[in-house]
């Protein structure tokens, strides 16, 4: 068993250092070693226009406390075969269509300033989303890789027989944009509370030559105010990978959305990429990837109130309150995800 004393200093280390793997590879230091090979400290900083006396300090951190850097006699800094294999499963494209690295962007980057502000959120001296927020910067371009992740799944709904429609809720994936390469007979469209998500998504599209998005600005619990601009005599496919946050608004208004949906469009099928709650009795026999993944996911959105992720269980009996004519799941292969189906 663990002592205290190494449970105690093994915590304090992997937080400080999350911290500094995420600022070194922001000033670039880890694609300039993965592009140039060895480099001393001062050398690094005067390529990046760094402090020499912080970078010497930060990589020398890394080097003695973890398996990502090699330092031979000549103080020179590489990349350690494990580094590669690091650096290579987390990068990415961003949505802009640049090589990044993924270094903690969401954890540190996107909500640093939340666990920077877990005092006064819990003495009620401050409030979220009003006295501080996340950098959604950083976790946008997470979102748009995890959701290829779902595309075979969600391929498997489109291909569906007679499906001749879809619809995005929430244009932060890019997804709807690649469908239309694949489906150009399809109609396709994109809903989003924000002109500027739908901005962004159109211009993606239009370098894809996407033409076949009709886009839609519209609130997803307002069906009256869209539905109409969707030809409801064809069968189709709703789908988004944000319903947990739409959850936030309550399960009563997502039951009502579905119902309302059944009348609208009566031959369509909702489709919720989630990644249900796992019960604390599986913890044994999960694997610890997948647990620990699952519990930052509900600290997450639960801290911050801007989503509810909810039981397998619960997520089906949603769509059988809402009547739906048959509500299914299946498995993503990816971190646990499911897809349910509820069938208007």
């Amino acid at each position: 068993m663990e002592s205290p004393e190494s449970w105690f200093h093994r915590r304090a280390t992997s937080y400080v250092e999350a911290q500094i793997l995420f600022h070194l590879n922001q000033a670039g230091v880890f694609r300039l070693l993965s592009e140039t090979g060895e480099q001393t400290a001062p050398a690094i900083a005067g390529a990046l226009r760094l402090d020499a006396s912080a970078t010497d300090a930060l990589l020398d951190y890394v080097f003695e406390v973890d398996e990502l850097l090699e330092r031979d006699q000549a103080h020179r800094y590489s990349l350690s075969e494990f580094g590669r294999r690091v650096l290579e499963r987390f990068s990415t494209t961003t949505t802009a269509g640049a090589a990044a690295v993924n270094m903690f962007d969401v954890r540190v980057g996107a909500y640093g300033p939340v666990w920077q502000n877990l005092g006064a959120m819990l003495t009620q001296s401050g409030r979220y989303g009003h006295d501080f927020h996340r950098e959604g910067r950083y976790a946008e371009d997470g979102v748009f890789k995890l959701a290829m992740r779902f595309w075979n799944s969600l391929i498997e709904h489109v291909e569906a027989p007679g499906v001749e429609s879809l619809v995005e809720v929430g244009l932060t994936t890019g997804l709807i944009e690649r469908l239309g390469e694949r489906y150009p007979d399809h109609a396709l469209y994109g809903l989003d509370r924000s002109q500027e998500a739908i901005d962004r998504s159109a211009a993606r599209a239009a370098t894809r030559a996407v033409t076949n998005v009709c886009w839609i600005q519209g609130d997803y619990f307002d069906p009256q105010s869209w539905c109409a601009a969707i030809d409801a005599s064809r069968k189709g496919v709703l789908y988004s990978l944000h319903f947990h946050e739409l959850m936030a608004c309550g399960e009563e208004r997502f039951v009502a959305v579905l119902r309302r949906l059944k009348e609208a469009l009566p031959q369509w099928t909702v489709v919720a990429f989630e990644q249900p709650r796992l019960p604390h009795g599986d913890r044994a026999t999960t694997p610890e990837t997948l647990w620990l993944y699952a519990q930052s996911n509900i600290l997450i959105h639960h801290l911050i109130g801007n989503g509810r992720i909810l039981s397998r269980d619960a997520w089906i009996a949603l769509g059988h309150e809402a009547g739906c004519r048959a509500v299914t799941d299946r498995e993503c292969n990816y971190l646990g995800y499911r897809a349910f189906a509820f069938q208007l």
